[in-house]
Protein backbone atom coordinates (compact mmCIF):
# COMPACT_ATOMS: atom_id res chain seq x y z
CA UNK A 1 0.00 0.00 0.00
CA UNK A 2 2.82 2.38 0.79
CA UNK A 3 4.35 1.87 -2.65
CA UNK A 4 1.03 2.67 -4.32
CA UNK A 5 0.63 5.72 -2.11
CA UNK A 6 4.06 6.98 -3.18
CA UNK A 7 3.22 6.32 -6.83
CA UNK A 8 -0.05 8.20 -6.49
CA UNK A 9 1.76 11.13 -4.88
CA UNK A 10 4.28 11.14 -7.73
CA UNK A 11 1.52 11.10 -10.36
CA UNK A 12 -0.19 13.99 -8.58
CA UNK A 13 3.10 15.88 -8.57
CA UNK A 14 3.60 15.21 -12.29
CA UNK A 15 0.06 16.38 -13.02
CA UNK A 16 0.59 19.70 -11.23
CA UNK A 17 4.07 20.31 -12.67
CA UNK A 18 2.99 19.47 -16.23
CA UNK A 19 -0.07 21.67 -15.72
CA UNK A 20 2.30 24.58 -15.03
CA UNK A 21 4.73 23.75 -17.84
CA UNK A 22 2.02 23.46 -20.47
CA UNK A 23 0.35 26.60 -19.19
CA UNK A 24 3.57 28.63 -19.40
CA UNK A 25 4.32 27.19 -22.83
CA UNK A 26 0.88 28.20 -24.15
CA UNK A 27 1.32 31.61 -22.54
CA UNK A 28 4.34 32.03 -24.81
CA UNK A 29 2.34 30.82 -27.81
CA UNK A 30 -0.88 32.80 -27.35
CA UNK A 31 0.37 35.67 -25.18
CA UNK A 32 1.36 37.72 -28.20
CA UNK A 33 -2.34 38.09 -29.10
CA UNK A 34 -3.15 39.75 -25.76
CA UNK A 35 -0.92 42.79 -26.25
CA UNK A 36 -0.75 42.76 -30.05
CA UNK A 37 -2.22 46.25 -30.47
CA UNK A 38 0.57 47.67 -28.26
CA UNK A 39 3.62 46.27 -30.07
CA UNK A 40 1.93 46.47 -33.50
CA UNK A 41 1.69 50.24 -33.08
CA UNK A 42 5.28 50.63 -31.86
CA UNK A 43 6.83 48.35 -34.51
CA UNK A 44 4.45 49.49 -37.28
CA UNK A 45 3.17 45.96 -37.89
CA UNK A 46 0.13 45.40 -40.15
CA UNK A 47 -2.67 42.87 -39.59
CA UNK A 48 -1.21 40.53 -42.20
CA UNK A 49 2.24 40.72 -40.54
CA UNK A 50 0.62 40.06 -37.18
CA UNK A 51 -1.00 36.97 -38.68
CA UNK A 52 2.41 35.91 -40.00
CA UNK A 53 3.89 36.13 -36.48
CA UNK A 54 1.28 33.67 -35.26
CA UNK A 55 1.62 31.45 -38.33
CA UNK A 56 5.40 31.30 -37.86
CA UNK A 57 4.98 29.60 -34.49
CA UNK A 58 2.48 27.05 -35.74
CA UNK A 59 4.42 26.33 -38.94
CA UNK A 60 7.62 25.29 -37.18
CA UNK A 61 5.61 23.74 -34.36
CA UNK A 62 4.08 21.45 -36.97
CA UNK A 63 7.46 20.30 -38.24
CA UNK A 64 8.92 19.77 -34.78
CA UNK A 65 5.83 17.81 -33.71
CA UNK A 66 6.49 15.23 -36.40
CA UNK A 67 10.26 15.15 -35.99
CA UNK A 68 10.25 14.85 -32.20
CA UNK A 69 7.43 12.29 -32.36
CA UNK A 70 9.54 10.10 -34.65
CA UNK A 71 12.66 10.53 -32.48
CA UNK A 72 10.65 9.65 -29.39
CA UNK A 73 9.48 6.39 -30.97
CA UNK A 74 13.03 5.59 -32.15
CA UNK A 75 14.60 6.10 -28.74
CA UNK A 76 11.68 5.08 -26.56
CA UNK A 77 12.42 8.17 -24.43
CA UNK A 78 10.57 11.40 -23.74
CA UNK A 79 12.29 13.60 -21.15
CA UNK A 80 15.57 13.82 -23.08
CA UNK A 81 13.71 15.59 -25.88
CA UNK A 82 11.34 17.90 -24.06
CA UNK A 83 13.65 19.52 -21.48
CA UNK A 84 16.29 20.99 -23.86
CA UNK A 85 13.53 22.02 -26.28
CA UNK A 86 11.68 24.05 -23.67
CA UNK A 87 14.87 25.63 -22.35
CA UNK A 88 15.62 26.90 -25.86
CA UNK A 89 12.03 28.12 -26.23
CA UNK A 90 12.45 30.12 -23.02
CA UNK A 91 15.60 31.75 -24.34
CA UNK A 92 13.97 32.67 -27.66
CA UNK A 93 11.03 34.21 -25.81
CA UNK A 94 13.36 36.39 -23.72
CA UNK A 95 15.31 37.41 -26.82
CA UNK A 96 12.05 38.55 -28.44
CA UNK A 97 12.05 41.45 -25.98
CA UNK A 98 15.16 42.86 -27.64
CA UNK A 99 13.85 43.25 -31.20
CA UNK A 100 13.01 46.56 -32.84
CA UNK A 101 11.39 45.45 -36.10
CA UNK A 102 9.16 42.82 -37.65
CA UNK A 103 11.76 40.57 -39.30
CA UNK A 104 13.83 39.59 -36.23
CA UNK A 105 10.64 39.06 -34.22
CA UNK A 106 9.36 36.79 -36.99
CA UNK A 107 12.64 34.82 -36.95
CA UNK A 108 12.47 34.32 -33.19
CA UNK A 109 8.86 33.18 -33.42
CA UNK A 110 9.94 30.62 -36.02
CA UNK A 111 12.69 29.35 -33.71
CA UNK A 112 10.33 29.31 -30.73
CA UNK A 113 7.90 27.13 -32.64
CA UNK A 114 10.68 24.68 -33.51
CA UNK A 115 11.08 23.91 -29.82
CA UNK A 116 7.53 23.36 -28.58
CA UNK A 117 5.90 21.10 -31.17
CA UNK A 118 5.66 17.95 -29.09
CA UNK A 119 5.28 19.52 -25.63
CA UNK A 120 1.82 18.23 -24.73
CA UNK A 121 2.48 14.86 -26.37
CA UNK A 122 5.66 14.33 -24.35
CA UNK A 123 4.07 15.48 -21.10
CA UNK A 124 1.01 13.25 -21.32
CA UNK A 125 3.18 10.33 -22.48
CA UNK A 126 5.31 10.58 -19.35
CA UNK A 127 2.19 10.96 -17.24
CA UNK A 128 0.53 7.96 -18.90
CA UNK A 129 3.50 5.72 -18.09
CA UNK A 130 3.22 6.57 -14.39
CA UNK A 131 -0.54 6.15 -13.90
CA UNK A 132 -1.75 4.15 -10.90
CA UNK A 133 -5.39 4.01 -12.08
CA UNK A 134 -7.02 4.10 -15.50
CA UNK A 135 -7.74 7.83 -15.39
CA UNK A 136 -5.74 9.08 -18.35
CA UNK A 137 -8.59 11.24 -19.66
CA UNK A 138 -8.96 13.10 -16.39
CA UNK A 139 -5.19 13.49 -15.92
CA UNK A 140 -4.52 14.65 -19.48
CA UNK A 141 -7.46 17.03 -19.19
CA UNK A 142 -5.96 18.51 -16.04
CA UNK A 143 -2.61 19.06 -17.78
CA UNK A 144 -4.38 20.66 -20.75
CA UNK A 145 -6.21 22.91 -18.29
CA UNK A 146 -2.87 24.59 -17.64
CA UNK A 147 -3.48 26.45 -20.87
CA UNK A 148 -6.93 27.53 -19.69
CA UNK A 149 -5.83 28.72 -16.26
CA UNK A 150 -2.45 30.25 -17.03
CA UNK A 151 -2.56 31.24 -20.71
CA UNK A 152 -6.25 32.01 -21.17
CA UNK A 153 -7.37 33.27 -17.73
CA UNK A 154 -4.39 34.80 -15.95
CA UNK A 155 -2.42 35.58 -19.11
CA UNK A 156 -4.60 38.28 -20.67
CA UNK A 157 -4.78 40.36 -17.48
CA UNK A 158 -1.15 39.77 -16.52
CA UNK A 159 0.47 40.37 -19.90
CA UNK A 160 -1.74 43.30 -20.93
CA UNK A 161 -1.03 44.94 -17.54
CA UNK A 162 2.73 44.50 -18.04
CA UNK A 163 2.53 45.71 -21.65
CA UNK A 164 0.48 48.83 -20.82
CA UNK A 165 2.05 49.88 -17.51
CA UNK A 166 5.63 48.94 -18.36
CA UNK A 167 6.39 47.64 -21.86
CA UNK A 168 5.40 44.82 -24.19
CA UNK A 169 9.04 43.69 -23.97
CA UNK A 170 8.52 42.84 -20.31
CA UNK A 171 5.64 40.54 -21.29
CA UNK A 172 7.99 38.45 -23.46
CA UNK A 173 10.60 38.30 -20.69
CA UNK A 174 8.05 37.27 -18.07
CA UNK A 175 6.59 34.40 -20.12
CA UNK A 176 10.10 33.16 -20.98
CA UNK A 177 11.33 33.16 -17.39
CA UNK A 178 8.24 31.33 -16.10
CA UNK A 179 8.69 28.54 -18.66
CA UNK A 180 12.43 28.31 -17.96
CA UNK A 181 11.97 27.90 -14.20
CA UNK A 182 9.28 25.21 -14.55
CA UNK A 183 11.39 23.29 -17.09
CA UNK A 184 14.43 23.30 -14.78
CA UNK A 185 12.27 21.89 -12.00
CA UNK A 186 11.25 19.09 -14.36
CA UNK A 187 14.86 18.35 -15.23
CA UNK A 188 15.83 17.74 -11.61
CA UNK A 189 12.67 16.10 -10.26
CA UNK A 190 11.06 14.00 -13.01
CA UNK A 191 12.24 10.50 -13.90
CA UNK A 192 12.70 9.41 -17.51
CA UNK A 193 10.29 6.80 -18.91
CA UNK A 194 10.83 4.03 -21.46
CA UNK A 195 8.53 3.05 -24.32
CA UNK A 196 8.58 0.23 -26.83
CA UNK A 197 10.99 1.22 -29.61
CA UNK A 198 10.53 0.96 -33.34
CA UNK A 199 12.91 -1.71 -34.66
CA UNK A 200 13.37 -3.68 -37.86
CA UNK A 201 12.68 -7.17 -36.51
CA UNK A 202 9.81 -7.73 -38.91
CA UNK A 203 7.20 -7.30 -36.21
CA UNK A 204 7.68 -3.64 -35.46
CA UNK A 205 7.91 -0.63 -37.76
CA UNK A 206 11.44 -0.41 -39.11
CA UNK A 207 11.29 3.04 -40.67
CA UNK A 208 9.19 6.15 -40.66
CA UNK A 209 7.68 5.29 -44.04
CA UNK A 210 6.80 1.78 -42.87
CA UNK A 211 5.12 3.25 -39.79
CA UNK A 212 3.40 5.88 -41.95
CA UNK A 213 2.07 3.21 -44.28
CA UNK A 214 0.64 1.28 -41.35
CA UNK A 215 -0.97 4.39 -39.92
CA UNK A 216 -2.53 5.42 -43.22
CA UNK A 217 -4.34 2.08 -43.33
CA UNK A 218 -5.98 2.84 -40.00
CA UNK A 219 -9.39 4.53 -40.45
CA UNK A 220 -9.40 6.02 -36.96
CA UNK A 221 -5.98 7.63 -37.48
CA UNK A 222 -7.08 9.20 -40.77
CA UNK A 223 -10.27 10.63 -39.29
CA UNK A 224 -8.40 11.98 -36.25
CA UNK A 225 -5.88 13.58 -38.62
CA UNK A 226 -8.60 15.35 -40.61
CA UNK A 227 -10.49 16.39 -37.49
CA UNK A 228 -7.23 17.83 -36.15
CA UNK A 229 -6.68 19.96 -39.26
CA UNK A 230 -10.14 21.56 -39.20
CA UNK A 231 -10.28 21.85 -35.39
CA UNK A 232 -6.92 23.60 -35.32
CA UNK A 233 -7.92 25.93 -38.16
CA UNK A 234 -11.20 26.87 -36.46
CA UNK A 235 -9.69 27.18 -33.00
CA UNK A 236 -6.78 29.35 -34.08
CA UNK A 237 -9.05 31.48 -36.24
CA UNK A 238 -10.90 32.40 -33.03
CA UNK A 239 -7.66 32.70 -31.03
CA UNK A 240 -5.87 34.95 -33.51
CA UNK A 241 -8.71 37.00 -34.97
CA UNK A 242 -11.09 36.94 -32.00
CA UNK A 243 -9.16 39.67 -30.13
CA UNK A 244 -9.10 41.75 -33.33
CA UNK A 245 -12.87 41.23 -33.60
CA UNK A 246 -13.32 42.60 -30.09
CA UNK A 247 -11.23 45.68 -30.92
CA UNK A 248 -12.11 46.42 -34.55
CA UNK A 249 -15.70 45.18 -34.81
CA UNK A 250 -17.10 45.36 -31.27
CA UNK A 251 -15.13 48.54 -30.43
CA UNK A 252 -13.70 47.26 -27.13
CA UNK A 253 -10.55 48.83 -25.64
CA UNK A 254 -7.33 47.04 -24.70
CA UNK A 255 -7.89 46.77 -20.95
CA UNK A 256 -11.51 45.65 -21.22
CA UNK A 257 -10.44 43.20 -23.89
CA UNK A 258 -7.93 41.71 -21.45
CA UNK A 259 -10.67 41.31 -18.84
CA UNK A 260 -13.01 39.62 -21.34
CA UNK A 261 -10.30 37.26 -22.55
CA UNK A 262 -9.51 36.35 -18.94
CA UNK A 263 -13.20 35.72 -18.29
CA UNK A 264 -13.24 33.44 -21.32
CA UNK A 265 -10.30 31.54 -19.90
CA UNK A 266 -11.95 31.29 -16.48
CA UNK A 267 -15.08 29.79 -18.01
CA UNK A 268 -12.94 27.34 -19.97
CA UNK A 269 -11.08 25.96 -16.92
CA UNK A 270 -13.74 23.44 -15.81
CA UNK A 271 -14.52 22.64 -19.45
CA UNK A 272 -10.89 21.75 -20.21
CA UNK A 273 -10.98 19.18 -17.39
CA UNK A 274 -14.56 17.97 -17.81
CA UNK A 275 -14.51 17.13 -21.53
CA UNK A 276 -11.48 14.76 -21.46
CA UNK A 277 -12.72 13.29 -18.16
CA UNK A 278 -16.07 12.44 -19.77
CA UNK A 279 -14.17 10.32 -22.29
CA UNK A 280 -13.17 8.00 -19.41
CA UNK A 281 -16.87 7.18 -18.94
CA UNK A 282 -18.37 7.75 -22.39
CA UNK A 283 -17.21 7.49 -25.97
CA UNK A 284 -14.57 10.08 -26.89
CA UNK A 285 -16.30 10.34 -30.25
CA UNK A 286 -19.63 11.38 -28.73
CA UNK A 287 -17.92 13.81 -26.37
CA UNK A 288 -16.12 15.46 -29.31
CA UNK A 289 -19.29 15.62 -31.39
CA UNK A 290 -21.22 17.42 -28.67
CA UNK A 291 -18.33 19.82 -28.04
CA UNK A 292 -17.98 20.80 -31.70
CA UNK A 293 -21.72 21.53 -31.94
CA UNK A 294 -21.39 23.92 -28.99
CA UNK A 295 -18.27 25.50 -30.52
CA UNK A 296 -20.23 26.39 -33.65
CA UNK A 297 -22.29 28.90 -31.63
CA UNK A 298 -19.43 31.43 -31.34
CA UNK A 299 -18.64 32.09 -35.04
CA UNK A 300 -22.35 31.86 -35.89
CA UNK A 301 -23.16 34.75 -33.56
CA UNK A 302 -20.20 36.75 -34.89
CA UNK A 303 -21.39 36.17 -38.45
CA UNK A 304 -25.10 36.82 -37.93
CA UNK A 305 -24.83 39.60 -35.33
CA UNK A 306 -21.45 41.32 -35.95
CA UNK A 307 -20.32 43.64 -33.16
CA UNK A 308 -23.30 42.81 -30.97
CA UNK A 309 -23.24 42.07 -27.24
CA UNK A 310 -24.57 38.59 -28.03
CA UNK A 311 -21.57 37.84 -30.25
CA UNK A 312 -19.14 39.10 -27.59
CA UNK A 313 -20.93 37.02 -24.93
CA UNK A 314 -20.82 33.97 -27.21
CA UNK A 315 -17.09 34.43 -27.75
CA UNK A 316 -16.43 34.73 -24.03
CA UNK A 317 -18.64 31.73 -23.18
CA UNK A 318 -17.60 29.25 -25.88
CA UNK A 319 -14.55 30.68 -27.66
CA UNK A 320 -12.07 28.25 -26.08
CA UNK A 321 -14.06 25.03 -26.00
CA UNK A 322 -12.55 23.46 -29.12
CA UNK A 323 -9.15 23.22 -27.41
CA UNK A 324 -10.59 20.73 -24.92
CA UNK A 325 -10.93 18.14 -27.71
CA UNK A 326 -7.21 18.12 -28.56
CA UNK A 327 -6.27 15.41 -26.07
CA UNK A 328 -9.09 13.24 -27.45
CA UNK A 329 -8.24 13.14 -31.16
CA UNK A 330 -4.47 13.33 -30.71
CA UNK A 331 -3.80 11.13 -27.67
CA UNK A 332 -6.86 9.45 -26.17
CA UNK A 333 -8.56 7.88 -29.20
CA UNK A 334 -5.35 6.93 -31.11
CA UNK A 335 -3.96 5.52 -27.86
CA UNK A 336 -6.90 3.11 -27.71
CA UNK A 337 -6.72 2.09 -31.35
CA UNK A 338 -2.98 1.92 -32.18
CA UNK A 339 -0.05 -0.22 -30.96
CA UNK A 340 2.28 1.50 -28.47
CA UNK A 341 5.22 1.51 -30.91
CA UNK A 342 3.28 3.82 -33.26
CA UNK A 343 1.69 6.18 -30.77
CA UNK A 344 4.53 8.72 -30.69
CA UNK A 345 4.65 8.92 -34.48
CA UNK A 346 0.85 9.08 -34.71
CA UNK A 347 0.68 11.86 -32.09
CA UNK A 348 3.40 13.80 -33.88
CA UNK A 349 1.79 13.42 -37.30
CA UNK A 350 -1.68 14.43 -36.16
CA UNK A 351 -0.30 17.40 -34.24
CA UNK A 352 2.16 18.37 -36.97
CA UNK A 353 -0.18 18.15 -39.94
CA UNK A 354 -2.99 19.82 -37.97
CA UNK A 355 -0.80 22.67 -36.86
CA UNK A 356 0.78 23.16 -40.29
CA UNK A 357 -2.48 23.45 -42.22
CA UNK A 358 -4.73 24.72 -39.45
CA UNK A 359 -2.23 26.88 -37.59
CA UNK A 360 0.11 28.07 -40.35
CA UNK A 361 -1.49 27.92 -43.80
CA UNK A 362 -4.99 28.97 -42.71
CA UNK A 363 -4.00 32.05 -40.61
CA UNK A 364 -1.55 33.12 -43.32
CA UNK A 365 -4.27 33.09 -45.94
CA UNK A 366 -6.75 34.78 -43.62
CA UNK A 367 -4.24 37.47 -42.62
CA UNK A 368 -4.67 39.23 -45.94
CA UNK A 369 -8.44 39.00 -45.63
CA UNK A 370 -8.31 40.67 -42.21
CA UNK A 371 -6.91 43.86 -43.76
CA UNK A 372 -10.10 44.39 -45.81
CA UNK A 373 -13.14 46.27 -44.53
CA UNK A 374 -15.38 43.19 -44.18
CA UNK A 375 -12.47 40.83 -43.54
CA UNK A 376 -13.26 39.79 -39.96
CA UNK A 377 -16.89 39.04 -40.86
CA UNK A 378 -15.79 36.77 -43.73
CA UNK A 379 -13.22 35.07 -41.50
CA UNK A 380 -15.88 34.18 -38.94
CA UNK A 381 -18.12 32.80 -41.69
CA UNK A 382 -15.28 30.52 -42.77
CA UNK A 383 -14.80 29.52 -39.14
CA UNK A 384 -18.43 28.33 -39.08
CA UNK A 385 -17.73 26.11 -42.08
CA UNK A 386 -14.65 24.64 -40.36
CA UNK A 387 -16.66 23.63 -37.30
CA UNK A 388 -19.37 22.11 -39.51
CA UNK A 389 -16.70 19.93 -41.14
CA UNK A 390 -15.45 18.90 -37.69
CA UNK A 391 -18.97 17.87 -36.74
CA UNK A 392 -19.40 15.82 -39.94
CA UNK A 393 -16.05 14.03 -39.59
CA UNK A 394 -16.66 13.22 -35.94
CA UNK A 395 -20.11 11.85 -36.74
CA UNK A 396 -18.47 9.47 -39.25
CA UNK A 397 -15.72 8.41 -36.83
CA UNK A 398 -16.13 4.88 -35.44
CA UNK A 399 -13.96 3.76 -32.53
CA UNK A 400 -13.89 0.48 -30.65
CA UNK A 401 -15.29 2.07 -27.50
CA UNK A 402 -18.11 3.75 -29.42
CA UNK A 403 -18.98 0.56 -31.32
CA UNK A 404 -18.98 -1.38 -28.06
CA UNK A 405 -21.35 1.14 -26.52
CA UNK A 406 -23.66 0.89 -29.54
CA UNK A 407 -23.79 -2.90 -29.24
CA UNK A 408 -24.59 -2.69 -25.52
CA UNK A 409 -27.51 -0.37 -26.26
Amino acid sequence: MQEKSCSTAYVNYLSVLFFLIYGFMMLGADGITFFADVFMKELHITASQYSALNSAVWCTKAVSSVVIGILADRTGKRKIWIVPSLVLASIFSILSALVNSFVPLLALRFLWGCCVGATLSMLVSILGKNLVRDDFGKRSGFVSAGSAVIASTLGPILLTAVAIRFTWRGAFILSGLLLLMATLVMQFTVREVSFEKQTSDGKKAGSFFTALGELLKNRTFLFCLLIGVFECAAKLTLTIFGPLYLTNVAGIGTELKGVLLSAMGLIYIPISILIPALADRFSGRNVMLTTFVICLVTPLLMTIFPGSKASVAGYVMFGNWAAATVSLFIYYIPGQELPERLIGTANGLIMGVSVFFGGCVCPTLLGGVADSVSGIHLIMTLCCIMFVVCIALTALLKTKKWEQGEKER
